[in-house]
């Protein structure tokens, strides 16, 4: 084991707390200790924060609504998920068995929903997870690959964000448009303007959305991001079928919009981001 990756794992002690200031773990892998993680770790981000676990032998992390006896909050304040809904255990070979112990499924992006009782392992890399209780409830996992040759900067090299600035009433319509993409669906399409205005109608605070307001809300980002030289996203460089699906490309592959951002439909802007 490299000295970098022996740092990490004595700075884990096993688990190593996230706070709820953590960015989304799609934007950046945490540094444990200063340094990266070593391979195999599991980083698990919820409403509250969360997590890191080393690939110890019997390591494990549980996720569900009762927060003083899980490791990661998911559904605080309602009913229909459980109290443990779900349990992360390490495997030999650096993997990690995801269990279903709730009652209500647990959607993967790609996969199936993964039904109560039932367990998968997870891929590494980075995976979401969504339960829809009386709403919708996303937490993060990621299983670290360790340090590669993309790793080599220095520990307090400033973090280099690809995403695009946006304002956070700007973020808010373009979540509400786009939710099917952050979801992972097989069809990822925009919904309409209609549609958007009457999600946007639907979030606590928010009032007197039309189709017309969340329309000119994007068309400034997409303005912003055209003269910035993204292509596809105006009506002389794609056609207009194409546009939006060009724009949700652009604005989730850069993790402009990560799917924590899908809260804001529940908590709207005085809910913050996580």
């Amino acid at each position: 084991m490299a000295p970098q990756e022996r740092t990490a794992v004595m700075a884990l002690q096993r688990r190593y707390h996230l706070d709820a200031a953590t960015p989304s773990l799609l934007r950046r892998q945490p540094l444990l200790g200063g340094a990266p993680a070593p391979s195999g770790t599991l980083f698990a981000l919820g409403e509250d924060g969360g997590y890191a676990a080393a690939p110890h032998a019997d390591n494990h992390l549980l996720l569900g609504r009762n927060s003083p006896d899980v490791h990661v909050t998911v559904g605080s304040g309602d009913a229909h998920v459980s109290r443990e809904h779900a349990a992360v255990r390490f495997l030999p070979g650096n993997r990690w068995l995801l269990r279903n112990d709730g009652r209500l499924p647990i959607r993967a992006s790609g996969g199936p929903p993964l039904l109560s009782g039932h367990e998968t392992v997870l891929a590494p890399g980075y995976t979401p997870l969504y339960i829809r209780g009386s709403r919708l409830h996303v937490v993060e996992l990621l299983v670290a690959g360790g340090a590669g040759a993309r790793d080599q900067v220095r520990p307090d090299t400033g973090t280099r964000d690809m995403g695009w600035p946006l304002s956070d009433r700007e973020r808010l319509v373009l979540v509400a448009l786009f939710q099917q993409a952050l979801l992972r669906g097989a069809d990822p399409h925009p919904l309409s303007w209609r549609e958007t205005g009457a999600v946007l109608n639907d979030v606590p605070g928010e009032r007197r959305w039309t189709e017309r307001k969340a329309e000119h809300v994007v068309d400034v980002v997409r303005r912003r991001l055209a003269a910035a030289g993204v292509p596809g996203i105006t009506a002389d460089s794609a056609p207009p079928e194409a546009i939006k699906r060009n724009l949700a490309a652009v604005l989730v592959e850069t993790a402009t919009l990560t799917p924590p951002d899908l809260r804001l439909l529940d908590t709207g802007l005085r809910g913050g981001r996580s």
